[in-house]
Protein backbone atom coordinates (compact mmCIF):
# COMPACT_ATOMS: atom_id res chain seq x y z
CA UNK A 1 0.00 0.00 0.00
CA UNK A 2 1.33 3.66 -0.70
CA UNK A 3 0.78 7.04 1.12
CA UNK A 4 0.53 10.17 -1.48
CA UNK A 5 1.15 13.31 -0.07
CA UNK A 6 0.55 16.70 -1.42
CA UNK A 7 2.26 19.73 -0.25
CA UNK A 8 -0.23 22.54 1.18
CA UNK A 9 0.89 25.44 2.80
CA UNK A 10 1.71 25.79 6.77
CA UNK A 11 0.46 29.02 8.86
CA UNK A 12 0.54 28.90 12.75
CA UNK A 13 -2.51 30.17 14.07
CA UNK A 14 -2.20 32.04 17.71
CA UNK A 15 -4.73 31.91 20.79
CA UNK A 16 -3.99 32.81 23.66
CA UNK A 17 -0.08 33.75 23.05
CA UNK A 18 0.63 29.97 22.22
CA UNK A 19 0.42 27.97 18.79
CA UNK A 20 -2.51 25.53 18.28
CA UNK A 21 -1.34 22.16 17.70
CA UNK A 22 -2.32 20.69 14.84
CA UNK A 23 -4.96 17.46 15.02
CA UNK A 24 -5.34 15.09 12.38
CA UNK A 25 -8.84 13.79 12.60
CA UNK A 26 -10.25 10.86 10.90
CA UNK A 27 -14.18 10.57 10.33
CA UNK A 28 -17.41 10.81 8.94
CA UNK A 29 -19.21 13.55 9.52
CA UNK A 30 -22.57 12.90 8.06
CA UNK A 31 -24.91 12.89 10.18
CA UNK A 32 -27.23 10.97 7.13
CA UNK A 33 -25.19 7.95 8.78
CA UNK A 34 -26.60 7.44 11.97
CA UNK A 35 -25.78 8.93 15.88
CA UNK A 36 -22.35 7.83 15.44
CA UNK A 37 -21.96 10.39 12.43
CA UNK A 38 -23.70 13.27 14.35
CA UNK A 39 -21.34 12.37 17.41
CA UNK A 40 -18.12 12.93 14.90
CA UNK A 41 -19.52 16.25 13.80
CA UNK A 42 -19.96 17.52 17.28
CA UNK A 43 -16.39 16.64 18.06
CA UNK A 44 -15.09 18.05 15.52
CA UNK A 45 -16.85 21.44 16.36
CA UNK A 46 -15.28 21.66 19.45
CA UNK A 47 -11.84 20.38 18.56
CA UNK A 48 -12.07 23.35 16.10
CA UNK A 49 -12.39 25.78 18.84
CA UNK A 50 -8.82 24.61 20.19
CA UNK A 51 -6.59 22.98 18.11
CA UNK A 52 -6.03 23.92 13.93
CA UNK A 53 -8.16 20.60 12.82
CA UNK A 54 -7.41 18.72 9.45
CA UNK A 55 -10.04 15.89 8.67
CA UNK A 56 -9.20 12.81 6.74
CA UNK A 57 -12.50 11.24 5.43
CA UNK A 58 -11.92 7.05 5.09
CA UNK A 59 -13.16 5.17 2.17
CA UNK A 60 -16.73 4.30 3.58
CA UNK A 61 -17.79 7.50 3.41
CA UNK A 62 -15.74 8.94 0.82
CA UNK A 63 -16.63 6.11 -1.51
CA UNK A 64 -20.56 7.21 -1.09
CA UNK A 65 -20.82 10.34 -3.55
CA UNK A 66 -24.43 10.56 -2.48
CA UNK A 67 -23.47 10.74 1.64
CA UNK A 68 -20.98 13.70 0.18
CA UNK A 69 -23.46 15.52 -2.04
CA UNK A 70 -26.53 15.95 0.25
CA UNK A 71 -24.10 16.47 2.93
CA UNK A 72 -22.58 19.76 1.54
CA UNK A 73 -23.86 22.10 3.80
CA UNK A 74 -22.21 20.37 7.12
CA UNK A 75 -19.11 20.20 5.27
CA UNK A 76 -19.48 23.76 4.27
CA UNK A 77 -19.92 24.62 8.10
CA UNK A 78 -16.82 22.79 8.83
CA UNK A 79 -14.81 24.95 6.66
CA UNK A 80 -16.22 28.09 7.92
CA UNK A 81 -15.11 26.89 11.17
CA UNK A 82 -11.82 26.72 9.96
CA UNK A 83 -11.11 22.83 9.39
CA UNK A 84 -9.67 21.34 6.41
CA UNK A 85 -10.55 18.79 4.36
CA UNK A 86 -6.70 16.98 3.42
CA UNK A 87 -7.08 13.42 2.54
CA UNK A 88 -8.86 10.32 1.84
CA UNK A 89 -8.70 6.49 1.63
CA UNK A 90 -10.18 4.48 -1.46
CA UNK A 91 -10.77 0.85 -2.14
CA UNK A 92 -9.68 -0.56 -5.17
CA UNK A 93 -11.93 0.17 -8.07
CA UNK A 94 -12.65 -3.78 -9.15
CA UNK A 95 -14.10 -4.14 -5.24
CA UNK A 96 -16.41 -1.18 -5.41
CA UNK A 97 -17.62 -2.63 -9.03
CA UNK A 98 -17.97 -5.49 -7.75
CA UNK A 99 -21.28 -5.28 -5.54
CA UNK A 100 -22.91 -4.44 -9.31
CA UNK A 101 -22.06 -7.24 -10.79
CA UNK A 102 -22.34 -9.92 -8.76
CA UNK A 103 -25.32 -7.71 -6.70
CA UNK A 104 -23.60 -8.61 -2.97
CA UNK A 105 -21.57 -6.38 -0.70
CA UNK A 106 -19.41 -9.11 0.62
CA UNK A 107 -16.44 -8.48 -1.59
CA UNK A 108 -16.34 -4.53 -0.51
CA UNK A 109 -16.58 -5.97 3.41
CA UNK A 110 -14.43 -8.77 3.55
CA UNK A 111 -11.57 -7.39 0.72
CA UNK A 112 -9.99 -5.00 3.57
CA UNK A 113 -9.66 -7.43 5.98
CA UNK A 114 -8.48 -10.02 3.87
CA UNK A 115 -5.92 -7.30 2.38
CA UNK A 116 -5.67 -4.68 4.37
CA UNK A 117 -2.52 -3.03 2.84
CA UNK A 118 -4.43 -2.39 -0.72
CA UNK A 119 -6.27 0.65 0.05
CA UNK A 120 -4.95 4.16 -1.45
CA UNK A 121 -4.39 6.59 1.33
CA UNK A 122 -3.98 10.37 -0.07
CA UNK A 123 -3.07 12.53 2.49
CA UNK A 124 -2.00 16.73 2.24
CA UNK A 125 1.46 16.81 3.75
CA UNK A 126 2.48 18.51 6.69
CA UNK A 127 3.13 18.72 10.17
CA UNK A 128 0.65 17.08 12.36
CA UNK A 129 1.18 16.92 16.26
CA UNK A 130 -1.37 13.63 16.53
CA UNK A 131 -4.12 11.73 14.91
CA UNK A 132 -7.47 11.38 16.62
CA UNK A 133 -10.38 9.07 14.99
CA UNK A 134 -13.78 9.03 15.89
CA UNK A 135 -14.90 6.25 14.44
CA UNK A 136 -14.97 2.09 14.92
CA UNK A 137 -15.45 0.72 11.50
CA UNK A 138 -12.44 -0.69 9.75
CA UNK A 139 -12.05 1.74 7.18
CA UNK A 140 -11.34 4.37 10.20
CA UNK A 141 -9.62 2.46 12.22
CA UNK A 142 -6.72 1.31 9.61
CA UNK A 143 -6.67 4.70 8.10
CA UNK A 144 -5.62 6.02 11.67
CA UNK A 145 -3.18 3.59 12.20
CA UNK A 146 -1.36 4.02 8.85
CA UNK A 147 -1.31 8.16 9.03
CA UNK A 148 0.21 7.64 12.70
CA UNK A 149 2.80 5.47 11.57
CA UNK A 150 3.15 7.81 8.13
CA UNK A 151 3.57 10.83 10.13
CA UNK A 152 5.16 9.09 13.47
CA UNK A 153 3.27 10.57 15.47
CA UNK A 154 0.41 9.69 18.43
CA UNK A 155 -2.79 8.43 17.96
CA UNK A 156 -6.17 7.61 19.64
CA UNK A 157 -9.46 6.18 18.58
CA UNK A 158 -12.75 6.62 19.80
CA UNK A 159 -14.69 3.26 19.33
CA UNK A 160 -18.60 4.02 19.00
CA UNK A 161 -19.84 0.81 18.95
CA UNK A 162 -17.46 -2.74 19.55
CA UNK A 163 -15.55 -3.89 16.87
CA UNK A 164 -15.84 -7.73 17.58
CA UNK A 165 -17.27 -9.70 20.35
CA UNK A 166 -15.22 -11.75 23.24
CA UNK A 167 -19.20 -13.50 24.30
CA UNK A 168 -19.92 -16.00 21.55
CA UNK A 169 -23.74 -16.50 22.73
CA UNK A 170 -23.37 -12.11 21.58
CA UNK A 171 -22.02 -12.94 18.19
CA UNK A 172 -24.75 -16.23 17.51
CA UNK A 173 -27.62 -13.89 18.20
CA UNK A 174 -26.30 -11.14 16.02
CA UNK A 175 -25.64 -14.26 13.36
CA UNK A 176 -29.14 -15.05 13.66
CA UNK A 177 -30.81 -11.71 13.25
CA UNK A 178 -29.02 -11.97 9.70
CA UNK A 179 -30.28 -15.60 8.84
CA UNK A 180 -33.69 -14.31 9.90
CA UNK A 181 -33.17 -11.80 7.11
CA UNK A 182 -31.75 -13.65 4.75
CA UNK A 183 -34.64 -16.36 5.43
CA UNK A 184 -37.75 -13.61 4.95
CA UNK A 185 -36.24 -12.32 1.73
CA UNK A 186 -35.88 -15.30 0.20
CA UNK A 187 -38.66 -16.60 -2.26
CA UNK A 188 -37.29 -20.38 -3.41
CA UNK A 189 -35.75 -22.88 -1.00
CA UNK A 190 -32.49 -22.72 -3.25
CA UNK A 191 -32.66 -18.71 -2.78
CA UNK A 192 -33.02 -19.11 0.99
CA UNK A 193 -30.12 -22.13 0.94
CA UNK A 194 -27.80 -19.63 -1.02
CA UNK A 195 -28.46 -16.87 1.12
CA UNK A 196 -28.21 -18.41 4.19
CA UNK A 197 -25.40 -19.88 3.08
CA UNK A 198 -23.72 -16.77 2.06
CA UNK A 199 -24.53 -15.06 5.31
CA UNK A 200 -23.00 -17.68 7.69
CA UNK A 201 -19.44 -17.80 5.37
CA UNK A 202 -19.41 -14.16 5.09
CA UNK A 203 -20.44 -13.12 8.75
CA UNK A 204 -18.08 -16.11 10.30
CA UNK A 205 -15.23 -15.03 7.93
CA UNK A 206 -15.66 -11.38 8.98
CA UNK A 207 -15.61 -11.79 12.30
CA UNK A 208 -12.74 -14.24 12.57
CA UNK A 209 -10.47 -11.79 10.22
CA UNK A 210 -12.31 -8.28 12.13
CA UNK A 211 -10.71 -10.21 15.50
CA UNK A 212 -6.94 -11.16 14.19
CA UNK A 213 -6.94 -7.33 12.62
CA UNK A 214 -8.13 -5.17 15.06
CA UNK A 215 -6.32 -6.78 17.96
CA UNK A 216 -3.60 -6.56 16.12
CA UNK A 217 -4.00 -2.83 14.84
CA UNK A 218 -5.86 -1.42 18.24
CA UNK A 219 -2.53 -2.31 20.50
CA UNK A 220 -0.93 0.14 17.94
CA UNK A 221 -2.65 3.21 19.59
CA UNK A 222 -2.00 5.07 22.23
CA UNK A 223 -5.22 5.56 23.49
CA UNK A 224 -8.34 3.30 23.09
CA UNK A 225 -11.43 5.33 23.70
CA UNK A 226 -15.25 3.97 23.96
CA UNK A 227 -18.56 5.96 24.62
CA UNK A 228 -19.72 3.17 26.93
CA UNK A 229 -18.59 1.22 29.13
CA UNK A 230 -20.62 -1.67 27.45
CA UNK A 231 -17.81 -1.70 24.90
CA UNK A 232 -15.00 -3.13 26.71
CA UNK A 233 -17.60 -5.81 28.42
CA UNK A 234 -18.55 -6.76 24.51
CA UNK A 235 -14.84 -6.80 23.39
CA UNK A 236 -14.01 -8.45 26.85
CA UNK A 237 -10.88 -10.36 27.86
CA UNK A 238 -7.64 -7.40 27.98
CA UNK A 239 -9.91 -4.87 26.50
CA UNK A 240 -11.77 -4.74 30.17
CA UNK A 241 -8.54 -3.02 31.14
CA UNK A 242 -7.03 -1.40 27.92
CA UNK A 243 -10.15 0.50 26.83
CA UNK A 244 -10.85 3.63 28.54
CA UNK A 245 -14.29 4.88 28.54
CA UNK A 246 -16.13 8.27 28.80
CA UNK A 247 -19.28 6.45 30.44
CA UNK A 248 -21.51 7.81 28.82
CA UNK A 249 -19.61 9.94 25.67
CA UNK A 250 -23.20 10.68 24.27
CA UNK A 251 -25.65 12.74 25.86
CA UNK A 252 -28.03 15.53 24.72
CA UNK A 253 -26.50 19.10 23.99
CA UNK A 254 -28.49 22.38 24.46
CA UNK A 255 -29.99 22.32 21.18
CA UNK A 256 -31.59 18.40 21.46
CA UNK A 257 -33.17 19.95 24.84
CA UNK A 258 -34.50 23.25 23.84
CA UNK A 259 -36.45 20.92 20.58
CA UNK A 260 -37.40 18.70 23.02
CA UNK A 261 -38.73 20.87 25.48
CA UNK A 262 -40.88 22.55 22.89
CA UNK A 263 -41.64 19.33 21.37
CA UNK A 264 -43.25 18.37 25.15
CA UNK A 265 -45.59 21.41 25.01
CA UNK A 266 -46.87 20.77 21.29
CA UNK A 267 -47.46 16.94 21.72
CA UNK A 268 -49.36 15.78 24.75
CA UNK A 269 -50.91 13.44 23.59
CA UNK A 270 -50.18 9.47 22.23
CA UNK A 271 -51.48 8.31 19.24
CA UNK A 272 -52.40 4.43 18.21
CA UNK A 273 -48.72 3.79 16.85
CA UNK A 274 -45.03 2.13 18.20
CA UNK A 275 -41.94 3.68 16.41
CA UNK A 276 -38.84 2.09 15.61
CA UNK A 277 -35.96 3.13 17.75
CA UNK A 278 -32.56 3.12 15.85
CA UNK A 279 -31.33 3.19 12.65
CA UNK A 280 -33.21 1.26 9.52
CA UNK A 281 -30.56 -2.44 9.70
CA UNK A 282 -30.66 -5.14 10.55
CA UNK A 283 -28.09 -5.40 13.79
CA UNK A 284 -30.37 -3.01 14.88
CA UNK A 285 -33.31 -5.25 14.96
CA UNK A 286 -35.64 -4.29 11.83
CA UNK A 287 -36.29 -8.13 11.33
CA UNK A 288 -37.36 -8.52 14.93
CA UNK A 289 -39.18 -5.72 15.07
CA UNK A 290 -41.40 -6.66 12.55
CA UNK A 291 -41.53 -10.00 13.58
CA UNK A 292 -43.02 -8.58 17.13
CA UNK A 293 -45.31 -6.07 15.20
CA UNK A 294 -47.34 -9.19 13.64
CA UNK A 295 -47.87 -10.48 17.25
CA UNK A 296 -48.63 -7.19 18.24
CA UNK A 297 -51.11 -6.13 15.98
CA UNK A 298 -53.12 -9.75 16.49
CA UNK A 299 -54.00 -8.19 20.02
CA UNK A 300 -54.12 -4.36 18.59
CA UNK A 301 -55.22 -4.95 14.97
CA UNK A 302 -55.25 -1.05 14.35
CA UNK A 303 -51.50 -0.71 16.00
CA UNK A 304 -48.88 0.73 13.16
CA UNK A 305 -45.26 1.12 13.37
CA UNK A 306 -43.54 3.80 12.37
CA UNK A 307 -39.96 3.48 10.85
CA UNK A 308 -38.19 6.46 10.36
CA UNK A 309 -33.96 7.15 8.57
CA UNK A 310 -32.92 6.86 4.87
CA UNK A 311 -33.17 3.89 3.41
CA UNK A 312 -31.35 2.44 0.37
CA UNK A 313 -33.95 1.47 -1.93
CA UNK A 314 -32.88 -2.17 -2.08
CA UNK A 315 -32.99 -2.08 1.39
CA UNK A 316 -36.48 -0.93 1.38
CA UNK A 317 -37.64 -3.27 -1.05
CA UNK A 318 -36.70 -6.56 0.39
CA UNK A 319 -38.54 -4.91 4.04
CA UNK A 320 -42.08 -4.74 2.19
CA UNK A 321 -40.96 -7.70 0.90
CA UNK A 322 -41.10 -9.15 4.81
CA UNK A 323 -44.03 -6.96 5.63
CA UNK A 324 -46.06 -8.51 2.70
CA UNK A 325 -44.92 -11.90 3.81
CA UNK A 326 -45.60 -11.34 7.32
CA UNK A 327 -49.17 -9.75 6.45
CA UNK A 328 -48.42 -6.40 7.93
CA UNK A 329 -47.64 -4.13 4.95
CA UNK A 330 -50.52 -1.66 5.70
CA UNK A 331 -49.03 -1.50 9.28
CA UNK A 332 -45.67 -0.12 8.27
CA UNK A 333 -45.07 3.22 7.80
CA UNK A 334 -41.88 4.53 6.68
CA UNK A 335 -40.93 8.33 6.42
CA UNK A 336 -37.68 8.37 4.78
CA UNK A 337 -35.18 10.99 6.91
CA UNK A 338 -36.97 13.84 8.71
CA UNK A 339 -35.42 16.79 10.72
CA UNK A 340 -34.92 16.17 13.97
CA UNK A 341 -37.71 18.17 15.19
CA UNK A 342 -40.22 16.06 12.90
CA UNK A 343 -38.65 12.94 14.35
CA UNK A 344 -38.88 14.17 17.92
CA UNK A 345 -42.37 15.10 17.30
CA UNK A 346 -43.08 11.24 16.06
CA UNK A 347 -41.34 9.83 18.82
CA UNK A 348 -43.10 11.80 21.83
CA UNK A 349 -46.64 11.19 20.26
CA UNK A 350 -46.09 7.10 20.20
CA UNK A 351 -47.40 4.87 22.65
CA UNK A 352 -44.31 3.24 22.91
CA UNK A 353 -40.58 2.79 21.45
CA UNK A 354 -39.61 -0.89 20.44
CA UNK A 355 -36.07 -1.25 20.33
CA UNK A 356 -34.73 -4.95 19.43
CA UNK A 357 -31.07 -3.77 18.79
CA UNK A 358 -28.27 -6.39 18.63
CA UNK A 359 -25.80 -3.96 18.18
CA UNK A 360 -24.81 -0.74 20.01
CA UNK A 361 -22.89 0.94 22.99
CA UNK A 362 -24.87 3.40 23.48
CA UNK A 363 -28.24 3.85 22.76
CA UNK A 364 -29.25 7.09 21.84
CA UNK A 365 -32.64 6.78 20.70
CA UNK A 366 -33.27 5.24 23.84
CA UNK A 367 -32.39 8.73 25.33
CA UNK A 368 -34.61 10.61 23.30
CA UNK A 369 -37.72 8.47 23.81
CA UNK A 370 -37.11 8.68 27.71
CA UNK A 371 -36.71 12.30 27.45
CA UNK A 372 -39.90 12.94 25.57
CA UNK A 373 -42.39 10.71 27.71
CA UNK A 374 -42.52 7.19 25.60
CA UNK A 375 -41.80 3.97 27.16
CA UNK A 376 -38.85 1.58 25.71
CA UNK A 377 -38.39 -2.35 24.94
CA UNK A 378 -35.05 -3.60 24.38
CA UNK A 379 -33.42 -6.90 24.64
CA UNK A 380 -31.14 -7.17 27.21
CA UNK A 381 -28.33 -6.29 25.90
CA UNK A 382 -24.41 -4.72 27.63
CA UNK A 383 -25.49 -1.23 26.33
CA UNK A 384 -29.37 -1.11 27.59
CA UNK A 385 -28.46 -3.39 30.50
CA UNK A 386 -25.23 -1.08 31.69
CA UNK A 387 -26.77 2.45 30.69
CA UNK A 388 -30.54 2.18 31.18
CA UNK A 389 -30.97 -1.30 33.42
CA UNK A 390 -32.57 0.84 36.57
CA UNK A 391 -33.97 3.21 34.76
CA UNK A 392 -38.39 3.71 35.27
CA UNK A 393 -39.81 3.43 31.30
CA UNK A 394 -37.51 0.87 30.33
CA UNK A 395 -38.13 -2.94 29.82
CA UNK A 396 -35.52 -5.68 28.75
CA UNK A 397 -36.21 -9.03 27.80
CA UNK A 398 -33.36 -11.74 26.60
CA UNK A 399 -31.80 -11.06 23.40
CA UNK A 400 -33.82 -12.89 20.36
CA UNK A 401 -36.93 -13.37 22.31
CA UNK A 402 -39.30 -11.94 20.37
CA UNK A 403 -42.35 -13.42 21.72
CA UNK A 404 -41.37 -12.07 25.17
CA UNK A 405 -40.23 -8.66 23.48
CA UNK A 406 -44.35 -8.71 22.31
CA UNK A 407 -45.78 -9.51 25.44
CA UNK A 408 -44.03 -6.73 27.29
CA UNK A 409 -44.99 -4.45 24.40
CA UNK A 410 -48.71 -5.23 24.84
CA UNK A 411 -48.96 -5.02 28.65
CA UNK A 412 -47.38 -0.92 27.99
CA UNK A 413 -49.96 -0.61 25.36
CA UNK A 414 -52.98 -2.24 27.71
CA UNK A 415 -51.99 -1.21 31.15
CA UNK A 416 -49.39 2.09 30.33
CA UNK A 417 -46.24 2.22 32.75
CA UNK A 418 -45.80 3.47 36.28
CA UNK A 419 -43.05 5.84 34.94
CA UNK A 420 -41.10 6.98 32.57
CA UNK A 421 -38.01 9.12 33.51
CA UNK A 422 -35.42 10.36 31.87
CA UNK A 423 -31.58 9.13 33.17
CA UNK A 424 -29.53 11.49 34.50
CA UNK A 425 -26.79 12.07 32.24
CA UNK A 426 -23.65 14.03 32.11
CA UNK A 427 -24.22 17.48 30.07
CA UNK A 428 -22.68 17.38 26.26
CA UNK A 429 -20.26 20.44 27.34
CA UNK A 430 -18.96 18.02 30.20
CA UNK A 431 -18.24 14.91 28.07
CA UNK A 432 -16.89 17.29 25.48
CA UNK A 433 -14.48 18.90 28.25
CA UNK A 434 -13.97 15.66 29.30
CA UNK A 435 -12.99 14.24 25.67
CA UNK A 436 -11.01 17.45 24.88
CA UNK A 437 -8.55 16.42 27.89
CA UNK A 438 -7.79 12.98 26.65
CA UNK A 439 -7.05 14.91 23.09
CA UNK A 440 -4.41 17.14 25.26
CA UNK A 441 -2.95 14.28 26.82
CA UNK A 442 -2.79 12.41 23.38
CA UNK A 443 -0.95 16.10 21.87
CA UNK A 444 1.40 15.90 24.93
CA UNK A 445 2.76 12.95 24.49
Amino acid sequence: MSIGKKTIAWCSLKMEGREKLNLLVVASPFPLQGGGALRALRSLREYSKHFNTFLFIPWGSWGNKKTLQKSLDHLNELKRSGIKIVGYSSLPSMILKSQEVFKTRMFIELFPYIFPGSQRIEVAEGKYNAVMVLHEPWDSVYSGKILAESFNIPSAVLLQLPPFYGSRDRFSNIMKSRLMWRELISNKTVEKILYEGEALFKSSLEERLAKIRYKKVLRKYDIVLGVSKSIAVEMGGEWLDKVRYLNPGVSLDKEDIDTIEKVRKKIRKKEDYIVLGGRVDVGKGIVDALISLKLISRRFPGIKLIVTGNVDKMALFNIKKICKKLNIEDKVIFTGFVPREKRFEIVAGARLMIYPSHVDAFPYAVLESLNLGTPVVAYRIPAIEINYGNVPGVEMVEEMDVEALSIKAINILEKGTEAVEAPKMKSWDEIMSEELNIVRELLAK
